[in-house]
């Protein structure tokens, strides 16, 4: 019997790719028109934005009246909530509206993960940006702002004082910010060592599988050109104590299946998360994952997103340490860094669907070793420009 699927989505192939590979799945689509090439062919409605969640409900009920829908799965971070509204008008299982703000909206998280207990900074909510400095006496200085709903880094900013804040807010830097029309997360400065990510499957509300790795410079340090890690020694005390963290996040937010990728901070004092997503992990995450233990974070994603049972590694994990580098894709730096022992692959902008970019994948004897094979790469590319 054939299943439905309704996939709330951008650009990302990865999903398209893993559905298409499902012979009894069929895929309706609710997304922006500026991607309607890449689902000509199938049942499409268009919204203008994710956040407008009348128009999602439109569309879902459009795509509904072709017929019942069995799975509703959300691809991107800016379409989970949207995703845990459309489960919900049409009584498909899932993770519920609740659910997924918990997974996508910053307070409600740190508001759900806070009342079990678990390690967060201080923080508030800012009704508007021009609030910033009454939420910060709440959190105390410095402060990182950003908008409640938001990925990756965007209209994110370090600022240090009321005073700092004031000179800034005056010269339009929290433009971008102010410019989203949305309530502002506004959280304590953690000061820490070095920022890990820990990546899971969840399949019937538990953790079937799970992985520490860290980034070589956090996100907020890096360009995204040069966006690095390594998967992490699993048996590291620290590593048991993400893993561990990780289990209890999932259990935190109740949620029934997913893929999940937990953002924590190294302190001094022991692990700090940063935030949760309930999706893979960008920037080449699910491909180091492949090397590394042989499942495609993707393809696992739709698995327990569409009920199946997680899959089974293709091998066993690999021995070394596995770690990737975002590269500028520019002329000649490809086979350049193909020519290096240890590298298993670099991706084409094409490859990889990140125009600009090369993605490279290599192996190294430990940590160490990985931190100064990307150091390497990083100084070829730089060498290069």
């Amino acid at each position: 019997m054939t299943r439905q699927v309704l996939l709330l989505n951008s650009d990302k192939p990865e999903v398209l790719e893993a559905l298409a590979r499902r012979p009894d799945v069929t895929v309706r689509v609710i997304t922006r028109k500026v991607y309607a090439d890449l689902y000509r062919d199938h049942e499409v409605a268009y919204v203008d934005n994710f956040a407008d969640l009348t128009q999602v409900e439109q569309a879902a009920y459009e795509l509904a009246a072709h017929g019942p829908v069995d799975h509703v799965i959300a691809a991107t971070e800016k379409s989970v909530v949207a995703a845990g509204l459309v489960r919900v008008l049409l009584g498909v299982p899932g993770p519920s509206l609740d659910q997924s703000l918990w997974g996508a909206h910053k307070r409600a998280m740190k508001d759900r993960l806070r009342a079990a207990g678990l390690p967060v900074t201080d923080y508030a909510q800012a009704a508007t940006v021009d609030e910033v400095p009454r939420a910060a006496e709440r959190t105390g200085w410095p402060v990182m702002i950003k908008p409640v709903f938001g990925a990756a880094s965007t209209c994110t900013h370090r600022v240090d004082s009321p005073e700092e804040f004031a000179e800034r807010h005056r010269a339009g830097d929290f433009a971008d910010l102010a410019d989203k029309r949305l309530p502002v997360q506004v959280e304590r400065l953690v000061r820490f060592t070095h920022e890990y990510h820990c990546d899971g499957v969840v399949h019937n509300g538990d953790v079937a599988r799970a992985a520490v790795s860290r980034y070589f410079l956090p996100p907020l340090r890096t360009s995204p050109n040069l966006n690095s890690g390594y998967v992490a020694d699993q048996t590291d005390p620290f590593s048991r104590e993400v893993l561990d963290l990780h289990r209890r996040v999932v259990t935190a937010l109740g949620l029934p299946a997913g893929v999940t990728h937990l953002e924590v901070f190294r302190t001094q004092a022991g692990p700090v998360i940063g935030e949760v997503a309930v999706r893979p992990g960008g920037m080449g995450i699910s491909r180091m994952w492949w090397h590394a233990f042989g499942l495609d974070l993707w393809e696992e994603f739709v698995r327990v997103s569409a009920g199946e049972q997680p899959g089974r590694p293709a091998r066993e994990p690999h021995p070394e340490t596995i770690g990737r580098t975002r590269l500028p894709a520019l002329p000649g730096l490809r086979e350049r860094v193909l020519a290096l022992p240890g590298v298993l692959e670099v991706l084409t902008p094409e490859e990889c669907a990140s125009p600009g970019h090369l993605e490279a994948y290599f192996t190294a004897a430990d940590e160490t070793a990985a931190e100064t094979f990307i150091a390497g790469l990083h100084e070829l590319a730089r060498s290069a420009a």
